[in-house]
């Protein structure tokens, strides 16, 4: 049992670490779209000001192919976290399966002392008896 408990504490360390990476990379993918979100609204500023102001109408076009390729760049990224997330999730439900298996291994294992554990018992308990019961007949006779 003390193996079983050995490799319950190695499983769920495993665990902590994959789903602390799996932190990291939600919190990566969240800074992105935060990024990206930010370039739209500032786009959309720029849009503002080049109605207003003609002059500036000139710059625009620059500006919305850097923001257009920046945002490209930010979606392909977050396509791969998207991908590495993916496969995470799939090595979390993976080890959160093996923490269950050795949990449940260890509850048989007790489950099975206990029995074990009752069924001595019980013999000690019968062997008392049986000694009291000899021991009433031969004072009875």
């Amino acid at each position: 049992m003390k193996g079983l408990k050995t490799l319950i504490k190695l499983n769920r360390r495993k665990l902590d670490e994959l789903r602390r990476r799996m932190g990291i990379l939600e919190n990566q993918k969240n800074q992105l779209l935060a990024q990206s979100a930010r370039l739209s609204k500032e786009l959309e500023q720029e849009i503002a000001m080049a109605s207003q102001k003609p002059e500036m109408g000139q710059f625009f076009g620059g500006f919305a192919k850097r923001i257009q390729s920046r945002q490209e760049n930010i979606a392909a990224e977050v396509r791969k976290l998207d991908q590495q997330m993916a496969a995470l999730r799939d090595e979390i439900a993976n080890a959160y399966t093996d923490v269950k298996k050795f949990e449940i291994a260890e509850e048989n294992a007790r489950k099975r002392e206990e029995v074990e554990q009752n069924r001595k018992e019980t013999i000690i308990l019968d062997d008392i008896a049986a000694q009291q019961y000899t021991r009433r007949q031969t004072e009875d006779q």
